[in-house]
Order: structure tokens, then sequence, then C-alpha cells
């Protein structure tokens, strides 16, 4: 099955068990201890390094990682979080940094997935003005954006609020998901995307091959007392390994692959030019695609069917629009094959 909803070829549990197997069939990995030592150590040392940071820390989920960071950055004083309005943060946390974190979100939008330096110098200056002054704890990007098509923040627009950020002595987190997408698309290295931010957060489920987890990433004196915070919050797990050994494995391998996906996905789009679906990319895109059908089905049921006869696995319908996404399960197909696939969904 090829799937065009998910960030990576999703293993089912027998082949994640047998591969989980095969990866330390010689003996020599070691279990940590409630995430510390063993492979969880060799990983959290392999990710630090490949985002150019000193320290990495593995967390079992993303919405305690991300709580945790901006407790570190923010402090604990009812500071003002500025997050993207159609953000993760904003929409997909619970609203965990104010029912626990103690933080007040000010929501910020602008073109696609951004808001820019000038938004965020009127907001440090807002809370300091205010009748009862406050301040901005922290400025968190999510790039690229899950909600808004897997768009890009910017290079750009990060280094300008990154300056403003410096000389209000603002720290800066990124929720980087799904960033080694972006950086496979963009030609940025992961290291060179991370260097703005004070701490950066990575998933390793979406795209690594892991069952579950994440890291957070930035300097080893700022990460000391997130292991505490980890446990006091419940995501003190007493092994972790089997989220290290995967994601360790995958990631040796990420830049090559996605080499691959990227020329690959390109020449699909490419053999699609001239039949019925219009493939509507974005110039500040990763691995999401809009298809524009020229008709809305008129029968959901049969639709689904076709694609699954396809060997298609697909995102929800939105009228005649599939917001798809390019991943290693297309390197199954050559570009060709696929893109008559993909046109078939018009027929």
């Amino acid at each position: 099955m090829i799937s065009l909803f998910d960030d990576a070829a999703q293993m089912s549990p027998a082949e994640m068990a047998a591969h989980l197997a095969t990866l330390t069939a010689d003996g020599g990995t070691k279990a940590d201890y409630y995430g510390n030592g063993g492979a969880v150590e060799a990983f959290e040392a392999q990710m630090a390094a490949y985002l150019g940071k000193q320290r990495a820390v593995l967390f079992p989920t993303g919405t305690l990682a991300n709580l945790c960071a901006i407790r570190l950055l923010a402090g604990t004083d009812n500071a003002r979080v500025l997050v993207h309005r159609d953000g993760h943060f904003f929409n997909d946390s619970g609203d965990n940094l104010a029912a626990i974190g103690r933080f007040t979100m000010v929501p910020l939008s602008g073109e696609g997935p951004a808001f820019d330096a000038a938004q965020v110098e009127a907001e440090i200056a807002r809370a300091a003005t205010a009748r009862v002054a406050a301040r901005v704890g922290c400025i968190a990007i999510e790039s690229p954006s899950r909600r808004i098509d897997g768009r890009r923040f910017g290079s750009r627009r990060i280094a300008a609020i990154a300056d403003v950020a410096r000389r209000h002595g603002v720290p800066m987190f990124l929720d980087g998901a799904r960033m080694l997408i972006e950086c496979a698309v963009s030609g940025q290295s992961p290291a060179e995307m991370a260097a703005p931010f004070d701490l950066t957060y990575v998933s390793l489920y979406k795209y690594l091959d892991a069952p579950f987890g994440c890291v957070l990433a930035g300097d080893a004196a700022l990460l000391d007392e997130v292991y505490q915070q980890r446990r006091a919050y419940g995501g003190g797990l007493a092994q972790m390994w089997p989220a290290a050994v995967l994601a360790a494995d995958k990631l040796t391998r990420f830049d090559a692959i996605w080499a691959q996906v990227v020329t690959h996905a390109d020449a699909v789009f490419a053999a699609m030019e001239s039949g019925p679906i219009q493939v509507e990319r974005f110039a500040d895109g990763s691995n999401v695609v809009r298809l524009i059908l020229p008709n809305a089905p008129s029968n959901g049921e049969a639709f689904a069917n076709r694609a699954q006869q396809l060997g298609l696995k697909l995102p929800p319908l939105t009228g005649n629009v599939l917001a798809i996404k390019f991943n290693d399960s297309w390197l199954a197909d050559e570009p060709a094959v696929l893109a008559a696939k993909i046109q078939e969904l018009a027929r």
C-alpha cells in the first residue's frame, strides 16, 4: 500500500517487531533505566550531534516535551508565549500551557503559517506597557505547519524574529515535529534550521519508525532540570530503548532516503501534468501537495474502494480536494506508474 496520507511508510506491529529484533540480534543493545543510559543515551548523543546541539533528551510524547520546553524557557510566573493561531500549541494540546504551565498564549497570524518580526516587537511592547506589566517569556514557532498544508515558516522570517528576540532577551522554541522533512525539501541542514532556537523539538514516530517519542535538543545546562520535569509530569517510562533503537537506525539513512523521495515525487507530479487531476504545490511547502479533482466524487464509498484497489491510502477528501503527502512509501512504484494510479482517481 502506497500512502498519500502519512509522513512515512507505516510498519505493521509484526514488521516493527521483526525490524527491532534484527537491530538487537547481536545482543549489544542496552536497556535504559527510566530514560537514562543504554540505547537511549546513545541515541540522544546521535540526535544532539545531528541537530548541532549540546544535548538531546528523549520524551514519550510531544505534548509533554513541548510543555516542559516552555517551562524551561519562559519560567513559571505567568509569562506570555507567542504562538501561531493555527499552530500545534493553540489547537492540539488541550491548552496545557494555560491549564498546567500557567502561561498565557498570545496567538498571532500572518501570511500562511508565519507571523513576522514587527508583530513580535509589538507584542513585547504591549506586554511591557500594560496597566499590569507582563512579559513575553518565549516565542514558539512551528515549522512546517501541519494545519496549513505542511508549509514552512521561512528562514528569513525566523532570522528577523531571532534578531528581535535577542535584543529583548526572549528565548525561542522550535516546534519542529516534521522539521527533518522540511530540511529534505528546502536543502537546509537540520543543524542550520535549529541554530536560532534555544530548544528544538523533533518527533520520532512520524517518520523515524519509532512507535512513540520525540526529543528536545538544546544547551546542556538548560536541559539539566528537564529530567525531573519529565518524571514529575508522568513521562518517566521505565524503558524507552525500543523507540531509541528504531529511530537511531532510521536517522542514519534518513537523508539519503529523502533525497530519493523528493526527486521521486517531483517526477510523479511531472508525469501528472497532462492528466485530469491538477497538482497544486506551495512555494513554501514541504511534503504536502493538493490534488484538485475535476469533480467531487458523487459516491464516497466507491471512491474509497477504487483507491484501495489501486493500492493507495488516501487522506480525507474535502469537496474535490485531496491534501496528500509524499513519503518513502512512494519509492515502491516507478514515477509513471504511481502517477497513472493517482490519475485513475479522477475516472
